[in-house]
Order: C-alpha cells, then structure tokens, then sequence
C-alpha cells in the first residue's frame, strides 16, 4: 500500500474510483444484510438446544458454511470499496473458494491474505518442502494448527486447523502418489473432487462454529445418521433455501469478475467506461445498494468481528 500513498495524484478525487468502489461496497453491503443475515436462522437447526435430526443437522451446517462465506466476503468487498473511494486497491480476499476442487486450491482461494501470511511467516521460514516430504507434511500441520490457534483459544478452533492441515497433507500426497484421472473420465473426476473438497470444508465449519468439541461431534453424527429424519414443510423449505445458497456459490459471478477489479494492474470497472454500459451499472448498482441497505433491521455484527 505505501508505493500507493506515494504515487502522483493520490490526494485528488478520481470519479470513476469513487463510483466502482459504491458499487463494490454495495455489493458487500447486500451480501451481508440480504444474504449472510437472512440465512442465519437456519444455522440454528444444527447448533440450537434441540438435538437435530439428520436433515437439520445438514440445513445447519450448510446454512452456516453459506452464512460465513456471504458474511466475511461481504466484510472483504466492503472494506475494497472503501478503499477504493480514496484510490486505494487493496488485495481481493475471496475467490470464488466453494469452487475449488481441492483443499489446496481452497486455500488460494479462501480469505488469501491471512493464507499468503501464514504461508509468508509460518511455513516459509519453517522450512517450507525444501527439507523433504515428511518434514513438509509436519510444516503443514504446524501452520493450519496455529492457524486455528488464530481465531481464538478454543479446541474447536485447534480441531479445524488440525483437519485442515491433515486435509492438505492428503491432498499433496494424492498429488504425488494418487492415480490421475485419464481424459475421458477427467470432467467427472473434476465434480467429484469439488463435491469431496466442499464436504471436508462443511465437516471443518461444524468444528469451527460449535461451542464445544462435544457439540461439534453430536452435530457431526447426526449428519451420518439417515435413520432419523424430520423432512416437514419447514425442512423442505429451508432445504430450497439453501439450494438458491448453493446456486449463487457455485455458478453467480463473484465481484472481481462483475466489476473487473485487479488490484495488482490498479485496474477496474472497465466494461463501466463505455457509454453505453454505464447506466446498466449505475442502476443496477443502486438497486442492490437500496436492498442492502432496507436489509439493515437490526444489529448485526459481522461474524469475523470478534476474531
């Protein structure tokens, strides 16, 4: 950020910044209010002080794994708005991470910068691979666990670094020693690593959200007991709420592709400069800006607040 604040012109007001960073806030802003608040009840199906039945177990837990995605990548494109009113591009932190087809691709994806200083500051000077593969296995392990020690001092938090460090571990030696896919079965090979990637990171967020490692693991086998099942109306609806979570997830633009935001050329917005898609973002921006801000009813802190 500093050769930013050095540079020619950073003290004047640049109006296409100023309108592309609205926009970006905006989004944010809608992400947080519209989509991570309005799904935050169903968290409750899992993590409530009723014991949950298989379906509601599994509404909780993806209802949470939803609910952290909109609320920390709203709480990221809110702060690049900001900046980016005063001329400041700051890194992207979120890439589209429930895309990934592998843990490792999860974590280039996933809240980056705290991924580039772990990476940066822990396993770098730990030694990194360059002491061989089970000493780099042991490096992982080391990072993800004081990873997890990052977001506070609680078991459940050091059981998701550990399962996190045990999932990349799997990854690189699949890496190394797996079977590869041949180029007929590669697509279905693709879905299935997604499908997989997505299930170890939801089993993670139970860990990670519940208040006890007890409560982590009721909720946990309540998901892998089909014999219990609720499947009322409420169940029902709730599972066709999750369903539109998933579908913005995995196949909605996220907001580096709608605005073009690339922080490290200092570019953005340039589909904005024609004159004829200009109002086509301007409304469009005023109209997600208005929903976001109508969904503020109450106080609601974002969840990575207290980390």
């Amino acid at each position: 950020m500093i050769p930013q604040f050095e540079r020619d012109g950073i003290r004047r007001p640049d109006a296409h910044l100023i309108m592309c960073g609205i926009i970006i806030f905006g989004i944010g802003l809608f992400k947080k209010t519209c989509l991570a608040d309005v799904i935050q009840p169903l968290v409750s199906q899992a993590f409530g002080p009723s014991t949950p039945t298989f379906d509601q177990a599994w509404i909780g837990a993806l209802a949470y794994t939803f609910q952290l995605y909109f609320d920390f990548s709203g709480y990221s494109d809110m702060a690049i708005g900001l900046s980016l009113m005063f001329g400041v591009f700051l890194p992207l932190n979120f890439n589209s991470p429930y895309k990934a087809a592998s843990i490792i691709d999860f974590w280039r994806r996933w809240h980056m910068t705290l991924s580039q200083f772990l990476r940066d500051y822990l396993y770098i000077p730990l030694g990194g691979n360059r002491r061989g593969r089970v000493l780099r296995y042991v490096n992982l392990m080391i990072t993800m666990l004081l990873g997890g020690l990052w977001h506070g001092a609680a078991w459940t938090f050091v059981v998701w670094g550990a399962l996190h460090g045990l999932y990349l571990c799997v990854n690189h030696a699949w890496m190394n020693f797996g079977p590869k896919a041949g180029p007929r079965f590669e697509k279905v090979a693709n879905v299935a690593a997604l499908i997989l990637t997505f299930l170890c990171v939801v089993i993670a967020w139970v860990f990670f959200r519940a208040d006890s490692i007890a409560t982590a693991l009721s909720v946990l086998s309540r998901m892998a007991n089909p014999s219990h099942v609720a499947l009322g109306p409420t169940e029902l609806l709730y599972a066709l709420l999750i369903a539109i979570y998933a579908s913005m997830v995995w196949f909605a633009p996220n907001t580096q592709t709608i605005m073009g935001y690339d922080h490290r050329n200092r570019m953005v917005g340039e589909r904005m400069m024609g004159a004829r898609m200009r109002p086509l973002f301007v409304y469009a921006a005023a109209a997600v800006l208005a929903f976001a801000v109508l969904g503020i009813q109450q106080r609601s802190e974002f969840i990575y607040f207290r980390f």
